[in-house]
């Protein structure tokens, strides 16, 4: 009995382990843009078809629009202040952004188109008209403004402008079906730009003088009115108004009392300062007798006297020592010395009665000068009190002055300016252009190359995403999760020529196929094994006979079995006829020795089906163990080819008798989802999954450039 395994346990398998589980760590970085590729290539011709669509469409679209002229004018925008060039070389005063603005707002509106229709009659004009020129209205009047308004509003779609980058030049363009008229329109809104903005300052100078004469003429009385009240009041509290240095008046009311008040305030420190340094230098004299003062010692009379005492006492102290106190020249010498002390004591007391003196008057004199001081701050405050009312006439006064100055500055001004000089100097007048700026037919046909390009790119992806196929053999691990055993290509003709010609590349392709499933288990080659697909067609028959070719050559003694017997044909493959087969061994109308035939092209036994029955699925469910028992035993390996899986029991019936599936998937036919539903289906009947042969390769698969050089290496030419 075959070993059954799932196909949940089949992902832990020997080939999962050893190949897929290892793939899943890889990262192939390029593979998102290969699917790109991939997808663009297969549909080349939707995205063909779609550019021609579009590229057709501009092409008559282009033909049948009328050529559209611009003509272009720029004049440049000049500041009120003159520019000043800086020393870097770069001007200031040049208008600012928002002024800028400003002016392009002015010439898109709807005032100044009114008067660029006026000025051209384009209202008139049938051309510019167009199809407007049959505009009724309930009146000859109501059809004229009805006209003024469509001509402005065409005035304003056709106009265009804008800043030059880095300058304050302005350009302005109108783009018309007639060249010359576009021009006329272009230059005209420049020049009735001018004219409105002339007109504007002339305007609003003649509105600021008026307003500012009258305003002259109010302020004027106010300053007469309140320097009368300022001189009166004054007058009344006899308030001085003193001039300042520079020829203005004093910032406040001023008097007698208060001019002098900062003088006096000195006075007084003054003679506080001179008394206390007068009772400094007494109080210095008396406590120390007044001996060291500067007075006693800068004094010629109290340094002689000194000089002669010291000499005296010098010369008493010296003949003391010879003489007693008491003889008649020791007498004299103590007489005379006590004279000269007493001569210094009186000059001493002198000086002593002088420094009293001198802080007593600077006493008397301190307080006097504080005496007056009081009085005069009282009567400073008082003038202060009066001088609150004269402050307020005063700063009214000013008020009004200033006021009345600057109105009058700014009215000769305005009276000199008489509206202000020209802002604006043309750079360019407009002329009629020559050629058309559109349609511009190749620019037309490469948005439309691009545009085909990208829709039909998007009709690709589109269609990609929603009819979803197994189409290279990436999407095996991507959308199916399951491992690749190999793939073999496309052939036109001949395939089993190809088959048996061991240089062909579907002869290498099924040699590496069988060693990959060799590889597949750590047994080696399973004893039996069942090729399966999702519907008929896929290449499922060619890889059972592929299979049992290379394992024939390898000498390896081979049985295929075609158990589909539903719609069998290996049997015309091989070139036999099928008159005993599986069918008759199952039902036992034969032995399997007597169905088995050698085929003449090929080194494998084959099984064929034989004759149709009405119940193959229940003849395989219960008979077909048993002959694949009886054959394990006289052959290595036996390749069964089954029905397809969707709609049928046969492969599940099967899948769960031999020891591993080969499931074959044609590149590009059916979706994930149909496989996966089938896989479900073995899964369901415990079978072993080995790997996904996937067949019909194409010389550029999908776009993946799966040439099949890229694997399969070729024989070289014999030389």
């Amino acid at each position: 009995m075959a070993n059954t395994v799932s196909l949940a346990d089949a992902e832990t398998g020997p080939l999962r382990r050893s190949t897929f589980e290892h793939g899943d760590h890889w990262t192939d970085g390029g593979e998102p843009v290969r699917n790109a590729v991939s997808t663009l290539i297969r549909h080349w011709r939707l995205i063909a078809a779609c550019t021609a669509v579009t590229i057709a469409i501009a092409l008559v679209v282009t033909l049948l629009m009328k050529p559209t002229y611009t003509a272009r004018a720029t004049f440049e925008v000049q500041s009120d202040a003159p520019p000043v060039t800086t020393t870097d070389g770069s001007e200031q005063g040049r208008p600012d952004g928002a002024f800028l603005q400003t002016q392009l707002a002015l010439l898109n509106s709807q005032a100044l188109s009114n008067l660029v229709v006026d000025r051209l009659k384009l209202d008139k004009n049938a051309a510019f008209m167009g199809d407007d020129d049959e505009v009724s209205g309930p009146s000859a009047a109501g059809t004229a403004v009805r006209r003024k308004q469509i001509a402005a509003s065409k005035v304003r779609a056709g106009l265009a402008t804008q800043v030059l980058e880095n300058s304050s030049v302005i350009e302005v363009s109108f783009s018309g079906e007639d060249p010359r008229l576009a021009a006329d329109i272009s230059n005209a809104v420049v020049e009735q730009f001018f004219l409105s903005s002339v007109e504007r300052r002339f305007a609003a100078s003649n509105y600021v003088r008026d307003f500012l004469g009258q305003r002259l003429a109010q302020l004027k009385g106010k300053l007469e009115s309140s320097e009368r009240a300022l001189i009166g009041y004054a007058g009344e509290n006899g308030i001085l108004s003193i001039p300042t240095q520079n020829g203005g008046e004093a910032g406040g009311s001023q008097s007698l009392e208060t001019v002098g008040l900062p003088a006096l305030i000195e006075r007084v420190a003054q003679a506080r300062a001179q008394r206390i340094v007068a009772e400094q230098n007494w109080r210095m004299a008396s406590s120390r007798n007044g001996y060291n003062l500067p007075a006693m010692q800068d004094n010629p009379q109290v340094s002689t006297l000194t000089q002669e005492l010291a000499k005296l006492e010098a010369e008493y102290e010296e003949k003391s020592k010879t003489f007693k106190p008491g003889y008649g020249p020791m007498e004299e010498l103590h007489s005379r010395i006590q004279q000269t002390e007493a001569q210094i004591a009186r000059l001493r007391d002198q000086n002593i009665s002088a420094l009293h003196a001198s802080f007593d008057l600077a006493v008397q004199q301190e307080q006097a000068l504080e005496s007056q001081l009081r009085e005069t701050r009282g009567s400073v405050f008082e003038t202060q009190n009066r001088g609150v009312g004269y402050a307020t006439l005063q700063r009214e006064v000013q008020t009004n002055r200033a006021l009345y100055d600057a109105l009058l500055q700014r009215f000769k001004e305005i009276g000199i300016s008489n509206g202000g000089s020209n802002r604006f100097a043309i750079v360019d007048r407009a002329l009629p252009p020559r050629a058309p700026v559109s349609p511009n037919l190749p620019i037309n046909l490469l948005i439309a190359i691009v545009a085909g390009l990208g829709i039909g790119m998007g009709v690709a992806f589109a269609r990609d995403a929603i009819v979803e196929r197994v189409s290279t053999p990436n999407d095996v691990a991507q959308k199916l999760r399951l491992p690749l055993l190999g793939i073999t290509p496309m052939v036109a003709d001949d395939l089993d020529g190809q088959l048996r010609e061991q240089k062909s590349a579907v002869h290498e392709a099924y040699f590496s196929i069988e060693t990959a499933l060799r590889l597949a288990s750590p047994n080696g080659m399973p004893k039996s094994i069942l090729v399966v697909s999702t519907d008929v067609g896929e290449g499922k028959s060619t890889t059972s006979l592929g299979l049992a070719n290379s394992l024939s050559e390898r000498g390896v003694r081979t049985l295929l079995i075609d158990a589909d017997m539903r719609r069998p044909g290996l049997h015309k493959r091989v070139g036999i006829a099928n008159v005993k087969g599986l069918s008759a061994v199952l039902s036992g109308e034969a032995d399997a020795s007597e169905a088995i035939v050698r085929p003449s092209n090929y080194d494998f036994d084959l099984l064929p089906a034989g004759p149709l029955t009405h119940n193959p699925a229940q003849m395989l469910a219960t008979q077909f163990a048993r002959v694949l028992t009886d054959l394990g035993a006289r052959y290595d390996v036996i390749v069964v080819d089954s029905a397809p899986i969707l709609g049928l029991a046969d492969a599940p019936i099967l899948a769960n008798l031999t020891e591993g599936v080969v499931y074959v998937v044609e590149a590009g036919r059916n979706r994930p989802a149909a496989i996966r539903t089938a896989i479900q289906r073995l899964s369901n009947s415990h079978a072993l999954l080995y790997g996904v042969v996937m067949t019909k390769i194409g010389q550029r698969a999908s776009g993946y450039d799966y040439a099949y050089a890229s694997y399969h290496y070729d024989y070289g030419s014999e030389s």
